[in-house]
């Protein structure tokens, strides 16, 4: 049977990585799983993958805790076979499996890069939000959380790191961090705007500036 390849992708980062298989490959938080995903919505046994005998894939959920979601339906302890390539999701990573890699004739166009809508002015430090100022004078704390953003965008930039940047290594916490982000949101609301859209969660993870 002919070896299939695994592509693992969480979006809103930079984290993309691929895995061969000659049958299956499993998933889970456990180091000792064939696909390791070290996220708190992963449980430590959660997935497998299989190439089936009549060249189909078999995603099946291992009684995970959040479940693993193919095509819009989300699988508990259960599986689903499907024709050709399969995409599915574990907690937050997108995992799409085919058989072979990219055919070597064709030439992958990457879609384009849409402009940022925030931005750190470090001269005047400013947050401009879609080319207007939106939070003036920003001081302490705030202007700490924004540059480490700023400098990671439009990546994630991951939980630790970023309040290493703000405090200190082991100076802080995730409650300190998550009310810190909090009140900037609150500023960005003043202004009517979606929050949440431009300083992105990714719950237990970090955070991005879009």
């Amino acid at each position: 049977m002919a070896e299939f390849v695994v592509v693992v992708t969480l979006p809103g980062t930079a984290e993309h990585f691929t895995r061969t298989g000659d049958r299956s490959l499993s998933i889970g938080r456990a180091v000792e799983s064939d696909i390791c995903l070290a996220h708190p919505l992963v449980s430590r046994h959660h997935a497998e993958v299989e190439r089936l005998d009549d060249g189909r894939f078999a995603i099946r959920d291992l009684g995970s805790r959040n479940g693993t979601t193919v095509g819009g339906t989300t699988l508990h302890a259960g599986e689903v076979a499907t024709e050709g390539e399969v995409v599915f999701q574990v907690g937050p990573y997108i995992i799409t499996a085919s058989v072979g890699g990219p055919d070597e004739d064709t030439i992958t166009v990457e879609p384009p890069v849409p402009p940022r809508r925030a931005s750190l002015d470090r001269g005047i430090r400013t947050l401009n939000v879609d080319g207007q100022s939106i939070i003036p004078k920003v001081a302490g704390l705030e202007y700490r959380l924004l540059d480490a953003l700023d400098r990671g965008a439009p990546n994630l930039v991951h939980n630790g790191p970023l309040g290493d940047a703000i405090w200190g290594e082991g100076q802080w916490d995730t409650y300190m961090l998550h009310n810190l982000v909090r009140r900037v949101r609150r500023k960005l609301e003043e202004h009517d705007l979606d929050a949440d859209a431009i300083l992105v969660t990714v719950p237990g993870v970090g955070y991005r500036l879009v």
